[in-house]
């Protein structure tokens, strides 16, 4: 194997090890030691690939959320339907994802509902990508819909915002609480769908 094949082997073995650390215990309860100790790796090949465990965990953050933005979009490029066949099939290709790709689910979790204090601002950055898609995502949605009197795509995008905002501070709150991650992330996903559903369409059924 020649040196550059051996240098991206070796810095995608501990990439892989080191996002399956971070998805199982969160930024503060994982340990370098433990990444090591697990995956037969020395601290000083770790840190010859990355400066320290904050470049490892946003290099490892960066990758989940790249990957699932791209696998979002390659799913979704085509749909057709409804407004609501539209939305259900958008989580339905979300929820997909993680059940693909595991490891993703727990960083993804954190980095949305429990950004480490110290790298919320480089996170925030990371994830804009994965925002914009969402919100090209709605105001699709609501293009093709008859707004109300006075509201405007844009207006209703922001109060949604604002809205999701406290929505995802009661699932950090289950966080932690110790509650299981994948119990807690499966919650949040079904309840994003419905918030949006109650967004577009109300809680009030049809009269009787």
């Amino acid at each position: 194997m020649k040196r550059e094949e051996k240098n991206v082997a070796t810095r995608r073995r501990i990439l892989d090890a080191a996002a399956d650390e971070f998805s199982r215990r969160g930024y503060d309860g994982a340990s370098l030691n433990t990444v090591c100790a697990r995956n037969d790796l020395s601290k000083g090949i770790i840190y010859h690939y990355f400066r320290d465990k904050d470049e490892l965990y946003l290099t490892c953050a960066q990758e989940c959320f790249d990957a699932l933005t791209a696998y979002i979009e390659n799913g979704t490029k085509e749909d057709a339907g409804s407004v609501e066949a539209k939305l259900r099939h958008y989580f339905d290709v979300r929820t997909r994802f993680f059940a693909e790709n595991p490891v993703c689910l727990g960083l993804f979790a954190e980095v949305v509902m429990n950004p480490p204090e110290a790298l919320s601002d480089k996170l925030a950055k990371l994830r804009e990508p994965f925002d914009a898609m969402n919100i090209a995502r709605l105001t699709d949605l609501l293009s093709g819909a008859a707004l109300r009197e006075g509201l405007t795509a844009d207006a209703v995008i922001g109060d949604f915002r604002i809205y999701m905002d406290f929505f995802n501070l009661r699932f950090r709150t289950a966080l932690a609480g110790g509650r299981d991650p994948e119990r807690v992330m499966r919650e949040h996903e079904e309840s994003c769908y419905r918030q949006i559903d109650i967004l577009l369409y109300g809680v009030i059924g049809d009269k009787a």
